[in-house]
């Protein structure tokens, strides 16, 4: 898996907890039957980022986990010209959390 490597323009920001969820996320995004199960958790009515989730970054959130890494920079002009940016997209990927999963 190549690995990612943030544009320098937001590297002051950088979390190791949004690169972790983006690279474990991508590696489970990978698996059909754990995609769907992931899926299911996040759009629980239990799970409190249900509402924000399906609300706004539900498309968005699935676009980055399911591209590839080296096409990161690309897909950051992209979702910055639409007023987002990758870093932005990274932080509202949900956790998975809760007996409910």
């Amino acid at each position: 898996m190549a690995k990612f490597r943030p544009p320098a323009e937001y590297d002051p920001y950088r979390r190791p907890e949004d690169h972790a969820r983006l690279e474990y996320g991508r590696l489970l995004w990978k698996v059909p039957r754990v995609r769907r199960r992931l899926l299911e958790h996040w759009t629980d009515p239990r799970h409190p980022w249900r509402d924000r989730f399906l609300r706004t970054w539900r498309p968005l959130v699935e676009r980055l986990l399911a591209a590839d890494p080296e096409s990161d920079e690309e897909l950051d002009r992209e979702l910055r010209q639409a007023g987002h940016s990758l870093r932005m997209v990274m932080r509202e990927i949900p956790p998975v959390f809760g007996g409910f999963y």
